[in-house]
């Protein structure tokens, strides 16, 4: 698969997942309870002081 380099790309539940086109505004909350029905995922106060949208970037 080509990947642009101004994609996004990262694991989640096993799956690899590329997102290109990205809002700025969008958040990784918003992705994983409006887009991928994952409602486990709980909002916390939306603007990060809480740590609860914390997201650890790595590599493999």
């Amino acid at each position: 698969m080509a990947q642009a380099s101004d994609s996004i790309r990262f694991i989640l539940n096993d799956s690899e997942i590329v997102l290109s086109d990205v809002a700025p505004t969008s958040t990784l909350l918003d992705f994983l309870r409006l887009e991928r029905r994952l409602t486990g995922t709980k909002e916390g106060c939306a603007e990060g002081d809480c740590g609860a949208c914390t997201v650890l970037v790595g590599r493999l």
